[in-house]
């Protein structure tokens, strides 16, 4: 065979070959193309994100309206990017190898420690925030969490620690610090608002008269106690607000549970990946106003002991950090031994309907577990074997969830109130209950936040 045979053959091998593998390449991606394309189409989608404590967005409904104003088309696209199949899986995925590449970190060292800064401002607007946070420079958004007032208020800036300040192993996302596997809101100050917390539970006082007792019990998150002195600069004292409101009470006895929790620090009495405490935290904090109002209180030894573990809350949905979602806690309540009748009712205190005291956490997923003491919207009457002569109604927001299992053995009758979520006239609802005591339970963002506003609100109804 000729020279230029052999090499028109090995040319046209060549090319048979380049051919080969250009068409297998085609095969290869129309296979990976319609095997996407089934799996989105066909796979059942998710309606609920468990990590993010969120329902997903649903397929809109065709109106001419929406068609023509584009609504409806971008409905669509919502809906079939919201709820991918196996969505938690790849969810999971991005949190723990694709996010931990963004940011710029702060202060670092050779050990990869300082801050790591996450869009903390302007990306994902409409994520859902935790209760309330007040700051210096702020911009309002809309906030769509059942749990949570329907506004929240957000930093448009945050001061970063020094890079020459020993660096922590953190990450801040959504004015939130992620360090030592923990992640702290970081409070911004009542700047005021504190005075005007007091002056509304001194109102409530001056209503009810001397014959009813009032509390103020204005609950510390967990900022006070786990942020590193590095990072205290991004901060303003709860203490000092917390102070200033007791000093600025009138005839309301002020119930301490600041300093009541900083004596138990070094127990888990905060949830590392959720914004509320945890039970025992609330349980330190119900003793406390137990000494106050001079009521019996039941020792933590009286009550069975239920640990939920694989805890990650809703602190893993605000910041999808990858160092919460891999380092989950356990969600530890306590049942009382005393069997006690609970009525849940309306937000108007109408159609009665018997519960029980905590729901079951079989129908809980991990990322919920808090929710084991009910909604918010309702009020719960709970009748006790207690003989006392005392009835308490409680006002609060998702923080004074957990003090009502602890107060079974102190009050013959306690009403649990949420502040947002209420339809009638405070004093006349108080002296209807025949209430002998009244407790403002609330954690500091709600005290001196926009769900301050719900307290002089209630009281004019």
């Amino acid at each position: 065979m000729s020279k230029s045979s052999k090499k028109h053959n090995s040319k046209k091998h060549n090319t048979f070959v380049d051919n080969s593998f250009a068409l297998l390449n085609i095969m290869v991606i129309m296979l990976i193309l319609i095997a996407g394309f089934c799996y989105l189409l066909f796979l059942k989608r998710d309606t609920v994100s468990h990590e993010e404590n969120r329902n997903l967005s649903k397929f809109p409904e065709f109106t001419v309206e929406s068609y023509l104003k584009g609504e409806y088309t971008e409905g669509i696209a919502n809906y079939y990017d919201d709820t991918v199949p196996n969505r938690s899986f790849f969810k999971t995925m991005i949190s723990k190898y694709l996010i931990p590449m963004k940011g710029v970190k702060y202060g670092a060292d050779d050990d990869g420690g300082g801050v790591e800064l996450y869009n903390t401002a302007n990306d994902n607007k409409e994520k859902e925030q935790p209760e309330e946070p007040v700051t210096k420079n702020t911009q309002t958004t809309t906030n769509n969490n059942e749990e949570e007032s329907t506004k929240t208020t957000t930093t448009t800036a945050t001061t970063l620690p020094k890079a020459n300040e020993a660096a922590a192993n953190g990450e801040v996302s959504n004015n939130i610090l992620v360090v030592n596997k923990r992640a702290i809101m970081l409070y911004g100050g009542a700047w005021g608002n504190e005075i005007n917390y007091a002056e509304d539970i001194n109102a409530y006082k001056e209503a009810l008269g001397k014959d009813i007792n009032v509390y103020s019990m204005v609950l510390p998150t967990s900022v006070s106690y786990y942020l590193p002195e590095n990072y205290l600069d991004l901060v303003e004292s709860e203490k000092d607000d917390i102070d200033s409101i007791e000093k600025h009470l009138k005839n309301v006895t002020n119930v301490d549970a600041y300093t009541a929790l900083l004596r138990h620090k070094k127990e888990p009495i905060y949830s590392r990946t959720d914004h509320h405490w945890q039970p025992l935290g609330a349980y330190y904090a119900a003793e406390e106003f137990a000494k106050e109002a001079g009521v019996d209180f039941a020792d933590i030894s009286k009550y069975k002991k239920h640990v939920l573990s694989g805890y990650v809350g809703t602190m893993y949905g605000y910041t999808k950090s990858s160092t919460l979602l891999e380092n989950p806690e356990s969600f530890i309540y306590y049942e009382p031994e005393t069997s006690v009748e609970v009525e849940q009712y309306s937000t108007s205190f109408t159609n009665p309907v018997e519960t029980e005291l905590f729901v079951n956490p079989d129908y809980l997923d991990n990322s919920s577990y808090y929710l084991i003491f009910g909604m918010d919207d309702n009020i719960r009457h709970v009748k006790t074997k207690c003989k006392n002569g005392r009835n308490l109604v409680i006002f609060k927001d998702s923080y004074g969830n957990a003090l009502l299992p602890f107060l079974t053995s102190s009050f013959e009758n306690i009403y649990l109130c949420d502040i947002r979520y209420f339809d009638l006239n405070a004093a006349s609802f108080i002296r209807s209950v025949k209430a002998t005591d009244v407790l403002f339970a609330m954690c500091t963002y709600s005290a001196v936040g926009i769900n301050r506003e719900h307290l002089s609100e209630n009281l004019n109804k």
